[in-house]
């Protein structure tokens, strides 16, 4: 990663995109059985937008990501991931009736860190509804090289104490994959996850960890106004993932009481 290369891609920055498309409410509810959620009697999922506005159909790179050069420049870093994100709620949206997507890469800026060079990305996207503001998003996407293979977490000797736990199979990874149309490939396909990515096993998605702590959240206190994550360590299929809520705000905890993730809402 060059200057020349950063200034090469910086010309991706600023190029706003606007969608429109109908909320299809039947979306939202597979994403919702991802999320183990009861739409029923709970209403709509957290961060059930995620199953809209997804992406068109279109080249994909070796990972299963869009081909970069698109929405995103073509980062020559190899590993592309979602860090975190902010949320604000303004009102609910509404299915079955037509809604607008903005979407823009802010800006980028290169870091330092363990593993070497990091590219750190921020996307704005607005969805806009009856001429409404309706929902704010604010990702941190991160673009770095290879690693170190990483060793599976052991668990330890008494498993995390807090308020839920899960664990995450590949079907509920396959699920959430479908219903948010994201093919990377670390989250279904094992031999990738293992052999290019060197990864002990199948990833869990951050944004799934996210909603299911947004949901912990969301049944004690009603629909959220702000919601913020970060990624932290990476979660793995078949491992419980411990959920907790206090005054200090909201985490994910690997077997091994590493927190992977973690959270705040409002």
């Amino acid at each position: 990663m060059t200057p020349d290369d950063l200034a090469h891609w910086q010309g991706w920055c600023n190029r706003p995109e606007w969608r429109e498309e109908v909320l299809h409410g039947p979306d939202v509810l597979r994403l919702a059985e991802a999320l183990g959620w009861d739409s029923e009697s709970l209403g709509w999922p957290p961060l059930g937008h995620l199953a809209l506005f997804l992406p068109p159909p279109g080249a994909r790179g070796p990972d299963g990501h869009p081909a970069r050069g698109g929405f995103f420049p073509p980062v020559s870093l190899p590993r592309r991931m979602f860090a975190g994100a902010d949320y604000a709620f303004h009102r609910p949206l509404i299915a079955g009736i037509p809604a607008m997507q903005k979407r823009v890469l802010e800006r980028l800026t290169p870091k330092q860190g363990k593993t070497g060079p990091l590219l750190l990305g921020q996307v704005r996207l607005e969805i806009w509804q009856d001429g409404e503001l309706a929902l704010e998003e604010v990702q941190t996407i991160v673009w770095r090289d290879d690693g170190p293979a990483l060793p599976l977490p052991q668990p330890a000797s008494q498993l995390p104490v807090g308020d839920a736990v899960f664990t995450a199979g590949p079907v509920q990874l396959f699920l959430f994959s479908a219903a948010t149309a994201n093919a990377h490939r670390i989250h279904y396909d094992a031999a990738y996850a293992m052999g290019a990515e060197a990864y002990p096993g199948l990833v869990v998605h951050g944004p799934l960890v996210a909603a299911q702590l947004l949901g912990l959240w969301e049944r004690r206190h009603g629909p959220a106004r702000r919601f913020g994550f970060r990624a932290q360590a990476p979660l793995f299929a078949g491992q419980p993932i411990t959920l907790t809520a206090s005054q200090d705000g909201l985490a994910a905890m690997r077997c091994d009481g590493t927190i992977a993730v973690v959270a705040t809402a409002g």
